[in-house]
């Protein structure tokens, strides 16, 4: 494959050719009006030129004796060797002629235009029948040619000149017209792999612009998209050091000794290793949800299935501690199926943990949404915790229990479905989280 062809090369050519196919048009069009209009100037002065000598031989008749013209012999007058004109009698003399001695005379039968050979040459004659005469004006075709060629080049030159200097001057404004393009080409190899600045659009032509703001959405897009990757490098590191650290020291105290205590530091060594499995199952789904990955199977199930499939998934529940109610649970959750399990799981999951008492569920419905109410009994939450409870890794009061992350992939799944996530105190203790789940109407 060759080298390809320049934007601004790609634009010379295709609109120089659309100008080359016009300009040419123009000129062949031109050239042919030209030799038409050329050819019925040329014939008119013939016939004009004719016209006068019969108006000449009219005011002098030859009988009166004063014309040089006569019966006796023939007037040979010079002429240019372009030209010629002559005069016959009605029996054919030739009384007057421009036509030099030895030259064949003019052919003249029938009056009007015509294109006769003479000596070799092609000759545009014509011939008038006046006073008693036969009046023959020509012009030499070759003459003709030889002006016409003249007025084409005097013509053409010009035409030429114009055509050269409209490429060079397209040539010069595309090149202007592009220089917005050539900067943000500039900009762009200039800028590093991880800079999320938006490019300016400020001054740029209306057809760069939707370009420009698609680069600077995919700019921020990126940009996003590394901080996720540095947030989750970061957490990953930070929340799994502790217990890999707790798993290594358990496993050195199983070493080091025996019986009931060796059986123990393994049984302990077993929950660290749960939990810290617990922690980056976790941090992969938050993960992909908040980075837009393709996490829809197509499996949508109703509000009730939804809850009973979450309380299957947070464990047995020997005590009953989960009251369900509410006659909302048969609307359709327009969320894949796994991820509104995860986030009503989690949801129990929390209350559950921070929530001595029962754990009420109630499903309600709500213009378009499905809406599950999780309340609890336990010691609730402050204004301050309840705007930090969905940061990743913020924990009640330090302690301890959980990965910190559960409120936080609600909160993710929300955003990424259109969905709400409401956190309020209750007036009789504990705490209420209000989640609200796109549904089809039914």
């Amino acid at each position: 494959m060759g080298a390809p062809v320049s934007l601004r090369a790609r634009l010379l050519i295709i609109i120089g050719a659309a100008l080359g196919v016009l300009w040419i048009s123009a000129a062949v069009w031109m050239m042919r009006d030209l030799d038409r209009n050329l050819q019925r100037t040329l014939d008119e002065r013939l016939a004009m030129s004719a016209r006068m000598v019969s108006g000449l031989l009219a005011q002098s008749p030859p009988d009166t004796g004063s014309s040089p013209i006569s019966a006796s012999g023939s007037l040979v007058v010079p002429g240019s060797d372009g030209i010629a004109c002559q005069i016959r009698s009605l029996r054919g003399e030739i009384i007057a002629t421009t036509r030099p001695p030895g030259e064949a005379p003019l052919q003249s039968s029938a009056p009007g235009f015509r294109t006769v050979t003479v000596d070799g040459e092609r000759w545009r004659t014509f011939t008038l029948h006046a006073n008693g005469f036969d009046i023959t004006t020509a012009d030499r075709l070759e003459e003709r040619a030889l002006l016409w060629r003249r007025i084409a080049l005097a013509a053409g030159i010009p035409f030429l000149i114009a055509a050269v200097g409209g490429l060079a001057a397209l040539w010069s404004g595309v090149g202007r017209a592009l220089l917005p393009l050539r900067r943000v080409r500039e900009s762009l190899a200039q800028r590093r792999p991880d800079e999320g600045e938006p490019l300016p659009v400020a001054g740029l032509p209306a057809e760069l612009r939707p370009l420009i703001e698609s680069l600077n959405q995919l700019f921020a897009r990126t940009e996003r998209a590394l901080q996720r990757e540095r947030s989750f490098t970061s957490d990953a590191a930070h929340e799994l050091r502790t217990p890999l650290t707790g798993i290594d020291t358990h496993l050195q105290v199983a070493r080091l000794t025996g019986g009931e205590t060796a059986r123990q530091a393994l049984a302990d060594a077993a929950t660290g290793a749960a939990r810290m499995r617990d922690t980056l199952d976790k941090l992969l789904l938050l993960a992909r949800v908040e980075g837009g990955s393709e996490l829809d199977d197509g499996e949508r199930i109703s509000a009730r299935d939804v809850l009973d499939r979450a309380v299957a998934a947070v464990g047995a529940d020997p005590s009953g501690r989960i009251r369900i109610g509410g006659g909302g649970g048969a609307r359709i959750v327009d969320v894949p199926a796994a991820l509104a399990v995860v986030a009503v799981r989690n949801l129990l999951d929390n209350a559950l943990k921070y929530s001595a008492g029962s754990v009420q569920v109630e499903i309600a419905g709500d213009a378009g949404h499905a809406v599950f109410h999780v309340r609890d009994h336990g010691p609730g939450l402050t204004d301050d915790e309840l705007a930090s409870a969905t940061r990743r890794f913020w924990r009640v009061r330090k302690s301890g229990k959980g990965t910190g992350l559960g409120l936080a992939l609600v909160q993710a799944v929300v955003t990424a479905f259109s969905g709400s996530l409401e956190l309020r105190r209750r007036n009789a203790g504990g705490l209420e989280a209000r989640l609200a789940l796109p549904a089809l109407e039914t």
